[in-house]
């Protein structure tokens, strides 16, 4: 269990050994105030003396606050759990315990609450929780929520339980800290049992958020296509048959799900997010709309690249030619009678007479123009073609085009040119075919 030498985890070090349970005493050096390492020293003494195992690390935690851009209340939680679990797991134990009490409880609703939370944040914290960003079996467990802090320190009294003071639980430029001191006390002017009317109303906005979870477990299986590899992708279709809430806690799932260590998004975030445009979330992470897929990631490059891409120029000199990013083009030479209309954007067939031996492939170029089927000396902007069909940024740049020479005579996927198109008077047909080879 997690043990700072404060009041809270010695009460709750000293009750649990009383009822029994199998002990590891584990201590975490922040490096935040000048009597960090005696304070471990006297958790450490302590857990001695109680003839219970010890263990401790340590962490520059405002260097990492810093480089990290979290607050330090953030890097420190972060830090600190992430040594507890891995103590826990290297112990074989089957649960990290911490001294969280009603006080605490009621501060974290209140700072959800000042900050925008839904009911994911408002329902407090848990008795029990598994946090997948730290150990995805080994729950979190709170055996002190419905304790009052003024409780635990009498029990530390009553029990010579010597019990630390952190100096920096009285410094107000740290949020909790504010409300502890100066919203809480204010508070108990209009209800002087504030801290456990707010642990009360945790429990039971807890039991609503089970209801809400099991709604949000169908949705997901409903519209989430992946959830993989730094991203999540949602059917567009299927988001729009549900309502804004619903929405919204998708959208918070997907962000815990990438992003772990997110301490919560922000209620305004989620309620751009669920208008289903792009923007902003939580974490670095943005909401990335394209088709009929929408994307939630903090690194585009990890999208799937489900176009034609290409990164330099090629000749066409054979009848198959790898694209690379899973793409294959394929030719074949036809007699007149053995073609048929264009039926998809993916084939184009061209008068072989005026492009034989002369076709490239390349990427799109800034400032390419072309002219499109059925528009004779009428050239647009390729870059107005993409706007228009609504192509996504990230897949413009590399986008495959077919030229003849220098001119482009097809853009995959897109439009054929108007120039090197099949006539009446075509004797020999090119037929070029680009393909997504899966598997």
């Amino acid at each position: 269990m997690g043990v700072s030498g404060g009041p809270d985890s010695l009460a709750l070090l000293h009750y649990l050994r009383g009822a029994g349970y199998p002990l590891l005493v584990a201590s975490f050096n922040h490096h935040l105030r000048p009597e960090s390492d005696a304070d471990v020293a006297h958790v450490r003494k302590i857990a001695e003396g109680l003839g219970l195992p010890f263990v401790t690390d340590s962490a520059d935690v405002a260097a990492y606050s810093e480089a990290n851009g979290l607050s330090v209340e953030e890097a420190a939680r972060e830090l600190r759990y992430r040594f507890l679990f891995r103590a826990a797991r290297e112990a074989g134990a089957g649960a990290v315990a911490v001294g969280h009490t009603a006080d605490d409880q009621a501060e974290t609703m209140l700072m959800h609450f000042l900050r925008g939370a839904g009911l994911a944040g408002l329902k407090g914290m848990p008795p029990r929780v598994i946090l997948p960003g730290f150990d995805a079996e080994i729950p979190l467990v709170r055996p002190l929520l419905g304790w009052t802090r003024a409780q635990t320190e009498a029990y530390c009294r009553e029990n010579n339980l010597p019990y630390l003071t952190d100096s920096t639980n009285a410094d107000t430029t740290y949020f909790r800290n504010k409300l502890r001191h100066e919203l809480l006390p204010h508070l108990r002017k209009y209800n002087p049992q504030i801290r456990q009317t707010l642990a009360k109303s945790a429990l039971a906005l807890q039991g609503d958020y089970e209801l809400l979870t099991e709604l949000v477990d169908a949705a997901w299986r409903q519209a989430v296509t992946t959830s993989e590899n730094g991203f999540v992708a949602f059917d567009l279709g299927r988001l729009r048959q549900f309502s804004p809430a619903l929405i919204r806690n998708l959208f918070r799932r997907a962000a815990f799900n990438l992003k772990p260590g997110l301490r919560d998004v922000d209620f305004e975030a989620l309620g751009r997010a669920s208008t289903l445009k792009a923007t902003e979330l939580a974490g670095g992470l943005r909401t990335v709309p394209e088709g009929e897929i929408l994307y939630i990631t903090d690194d585009e490059s990890r999208l799937p690249m489900d176009y034609p891409q290409i990164s330099h120029q090629l000749s066409v000199i054979s009848e198959r030619l790898e694209i690379g990013n899973g793409w294959l083009l394929t030719t074949e030479t036809l007699n007149t009678g053995d073609w048929s209309l264009i039926t998809d954007n993916w084939s184009a067939y061209f008068d072989a007479d005026l492009t034989e031996n002369r076709l490239q492939l390349r990427p799109f170029r800034a400032g390419d123009r072309f002219e499109p089927l059925g528009m004779p000396r009428q050239t647009m902007k390729l870059s107005d073609l993409f706007v228009n069909l609504k192509i996504p940024k990230r897949l413009r740049k590399n986008w495959l085009v077919v030229c003849v020479d220098e001119e482009i005579a097809w853009v995959p996927g897109l439009r054929m040119g108007h120039r090197y198109r099949c006539t009446d008077s075509t004797r020999r047909v090119l037929h070029l075919r680009l393909e997504r080879r899966h598997g």
